[in-house]
C-alpha cells in the first residue's frame, strides 16, 4: 500500500516555529501508510524514545492489524532523522448534517474498539526533543487535517498536549482519573521490603488472606513460558471476568469480539519476547487468579486481572494476594516499577507509593458552531442540575 498525502482547507491557528539548534522540524501527514515500512520506522524510534508499552510497535502494531482499516500517519523529521511518529483514526459526527470528524490519537472512536484501554498515550517521541516536536506535531495536525473538527488524545499525562492551547485550540476535559505506581528502586535504595512499604491494616489483611490460601495448599505462581500456554490461561481467565464484571456491552472486555482478537494477537507476538506475561497463581489445586501484566523497559505493567470470588469466604483476598506475590516476584527480578496504571480503587492505593493525574481531552479550534454547541451543553447541564433533588 503507497502513501498518500492529503491536505486540507482549514481554519485559522497560530503555527509556532520550531527550530532545534541548527535543525528544524519538518512534519508531514500521510494517509494509509505502507505498514511494513512503518513498523521498521517505528521500531527505530522506540529504541531511541523508549517510550510506554502503549507506545510499543508490539501494542501499536498489533491495534492496526485487529482495530483500524484507514489510518493518518504524523511523522515528524530532523533532516533526515524520525523524531515523531503518531498515529491518527477519524471519526465522523454521529449528527445529522455534522460533517465535522474527530480524530483521535492511537484509539477510534468506536467505543468497542477502544475497550483495549490505551494508558500513557502521547506521540512517540525522542525525549531531548519530546516538548517542542510534540508542539510541532500538533501545529501540522490541526493546520492540515482537524479544522473545526476534534483532536481527542488520552489517556494521557493530564496536561502533556496543552501545547495546543498556545496554538490557539481550547480544552474539554472527557475522562480523568490517578494512576497509581510502586517505585522499586525506591524501596531497594531505602533498604525497605514490600512489607515494610505497606500500612499496618494492608499488612495484616495480606497476611491473613495468604493464611487462609495456605490451608488449601502451597501456594504456588505459574507463568506461561509459551504462546499456547499464554492462551490457555486467558481461556481460563474468561469466566471469571465475565462472572465478575459482566457479560453485556460495555462490562467485560470478554464479551467484545474485538477486545478477544487483539489480545490473542497481542500474545501470540509478545509472550516469547517476555514482554506479554500471564501468570495463574494457585493454592493448592485452587485458582485464585488470573493476572495480565506486560513486561517492558523494566517495568511491570498491570493490565487485567480474572479472580476467584467463588470461595465462601470474606478473608480472602485474591487481588491483594496475587498482586503482593508478583510485586515481590518483581522486586527479586530488579524490576524497576510496578505500575497499576488509571483508576483509584483500594488495591492500588494499598500498595502505590507514586500517583499522577491521567485524563483524556478534546481540543477543538474556536468556532462560532463550536460555541454554540458549548454554550447549549453548559445550558443543557444546568438546566439537569437544577432539576436534581436537593440533599436530604
Amino acid at each position: 500500500m503507497l502513501m498518500q498525502k492529503k491536505v486540507f482547507s482549514v481554519l485559522s491557528v497560530r503555527p509556532l516555529p520550531m527550530e532545534l539548534g541548527n535543525h528544524s522540524v519538518q512534519c508531514d501527514i500521510s494517509y494509509n501508510p505502507d505498514r511494513d515500512k512503518l513498523a521498521k520506522t517505528w521500531r527505530q524510534l522506540e529504541a531511541q524514545a523508549q517510550p510506554s508499552f502503549f507506545l510499543s510497535w508490539l501494542w501499536i502494531g498489533s491495534w492496526l492489524d485487529s482495530c483500524v482499516e484507514d489510518c493518518y500517519l504524523v511523522e515528524a523529521c530532523m533532516g533526515s532523522e524520525v523524531v515523531g511518529l503518531g498515529i491518527l483514526v477519524a471519526q465522523k459526527s454521529k449528527l445529522p448534517f455534522d460533517s465535522r470528524k474527530s480524530y483521535y490519537l492511537h484509539r477510534t472512536g468506536d467505543p468497542e474498539r477502544d475497550k483495549l484501554c490505551m494508558e500513557y498515550n502521547d506521540f512517540l517521541l525522542l525525549p531531548q526533543y519530546a516538548e517542542k516536536v510534540r508542539t510541532a506535531m500538533l501545529s501540522t495536525v490541526f493546520l492540515t487535517l482537524v479544522g473545526n473538527g476534534t483532536l481527542v488524545v488520552g489517556a494521557s499525562q493530564a496536561g502533556l498536549f496543552d501545547s495546543a492551547l498556545d496554538l490557539g485550540a481550547e480544552r474539554r476535559c472527557v475522562w480523568d482519573s490517578v494512576a497509581y505506581k510502586l517505585d522499586l528502586n525506591s524501596l531497594r535504595a531505602n533498604q525497605m521490603s514490600l512489607d515494610q512499604c505497606l500500612s499496618r491494616s494492608g499488612r495484616y489483611q495480606i497476611k491473613r488472606s495468604l493464611k487462609r490460601y495456605e490451608s488449601l495448599g502451597e501456594i504456588t505462581i505459574d507463568t506461561a513460558a509459551s504462546v499456547e500456554a499464554a492462551l490457555g490461561m486467558l481461556a481460563v481467565a474468561e469466566p471469571y471476568h465475565l462472572e465478575r464484571w459482566g457479560d453485556q456491552p460495555g462490562q467485560s472486555g470478554f464479551a467484545n469480539p474485538t477486545f478477544k482478537h487483539f489480545h490473542h494477537c497481542l500474545i501470540q507476538r509478545g509472550t516469547d519476547s517476555g514482554e506479554v506475561v500471564l501468570h495463574s497463581i494457585f493454592a493448592g489445586d485452587e485458582l485464585i487468579g488470573v493476572i495480565y501484566n506486560f513486561h517492558y523497559g523494566n517495568q511491570v505493567y498491570f493490565y487485567l486481572s480474572a479472580l476467584n470470588y467463588r470461595l465462601q469466604d470474606k478473608h480472602l483476598k485474591p487481588g491483594l494476594t496475587a498482586h503482593y506475590l508478583l510485586i515481590n516476584q518483581a522486586l527479586s527480578q530488579g524490576m524497576d516499577s510496578y505500575d497499576f496504571m488509571a483508576g483509584a480503587t483500594r488495591y492500588k492505593q494499598t500498595f502505590a507509593n507514586s500517583e499522577s493525574p491521567v485524563a483524556t481531552y478534546h481540543y477543538q479550534l474556536p468556532h462560532f458552531a463550536l460555541r454554540v454547541e458549548g454554550s447549549l451543553r453548559n445550558l443543557k447541564q444546568r438546566i439537569t442540575n437544577g432539576n436534581r433533588p436537593s440533599p436530604s
